[in-house]
């Protein structure tokens, strides 16, 4: 009984090596590889469409986002722009405020009738 379960388990092991060198079989289809140079053309790319506003710093030309206030790569100040309010302003820290506020939810400043400009 024990030659029959060993002959069995030869079998088996032989049919496993032979099987895929037998004729007609293909390999497996391999995963494709991904190369480093498609990594930095992905990160390049992601890094444009980050930066599509165009903000760069005026000492090293690294790119950065709007709010930043310091350059990442060289600690230059970053310029700030502040759009330019349309309407009414604080005259202590030139925030918009509405005609009919009494205070400024800026700075706290308290608006005099006839003071806004």
């Amino acid at each position: 009984m024990s030659v029959a379960i060993v002959l069995l388990l030869l079998l088996a092991s032989a049919g496993a090596i032979v099987y895929p060198l037998l004729p007609g079989r293909t390999p497996a289809d391999q995963e494709p590889t991904v190369t480093d140079g498609d990594i930095e053309r992905v990160v390049r790319d992601l890094r444009t469409a980050r930066n599509s506003d165009g903000l760069l710093c005026p000492q090293c030309g690294k790119s950065y986002q709007a709010g930043d206030l310091f350059c990442v790569r060289c600690g230059q100040d970053l310029p700030q722009d502040k759009p330019m309010p349309l309407g009414p302003v604080c005259p202590s820290c030139g925030a918009a405020i509405e005609e009919t506020d009494q205070f400024c939810a800026k700075c706290g400043h308290t608006i005099a009738v006839g003071e806004v400009a």
